[in-house]
């Protein structure tokens, strides 16, 4: 008898924790799977720095700047203590290259249209990402993008966003991309 409403409690219990992740902000895009990868990498390569468990912080507050676009999709203690510190270290995130620049910019463009973020959010976004060397816009903006259902006017912007000869020469020593 207490078998059974032990396990019937496990149940219960295991169900309303299923349920509640189903309907969690950080489980609810099919794109969270790569925003998590970017962030496992990003951790494993700040943790030479920093201590693990800020090293985790981090990169969870930088993972989330980057894929949601600036804004915050859900709210974490832990994770708002080290924003201000992810905004200092995303200026040299390409020297880790955590990336490759091409694959990040699909993964971000992909992200944008499942979270149906607004073009010009998505434009100043994905500029300040191409000023810090983290991704391609212009005539840069690689190719598969076009291929992603919905894309056309998230790659219109990318593709329209102005930059120079020297700049794309710039970001492609910096990167190694050709």
């Amino acid at each position: 008898m207490t078998e059974g409403i032990l396990i019937g409690g496990l149940v219960v219990l295991g169900g309303l924790v299923a349920s509640y992740m189903k309907k969690h902000p950080f489980y609810l895009h099919k794109t969270q799977k790569r925003k998590e990868h970017y962030q496992h990498k990003l951790q494993d390569a700040l943790a030479q720095t920093y201590g693990t468990t800020d090293a985790y912080w981090l990169s969870r507050a930088i993972a989330d700047n980057i894929f949601d676009f600036g804004t915050r999709t859900y709210h974490d203690y832990h994770v708002e203590r080290f924003e201000k510190k992810a905004k200092s270290e995303r200026p040299h995130l390409f020297e880790l290259k955590i990336e490759e620049p091409r694959i990040l910019c699909e993964h971000l463009t992909e992200r944008a249209i499942e979270l149906k973020v607004p073009l010009s959010a998505f434009t100043m976004h994905m500029r300040s990402l191409w000023l810090e060397y983290l991704i391609p816009v212009g005539r840069l903006t690689p190719g598969a993008v076009e291929r992603l259902p919905g894309s056309n006017l998230y790659v219109a912007e990318l593709k329209n966003l102005p930059v120079s000869q020297e700049d794309m020469q710039t970001f492609m020593r910096k990167t190694g991309e050709s």
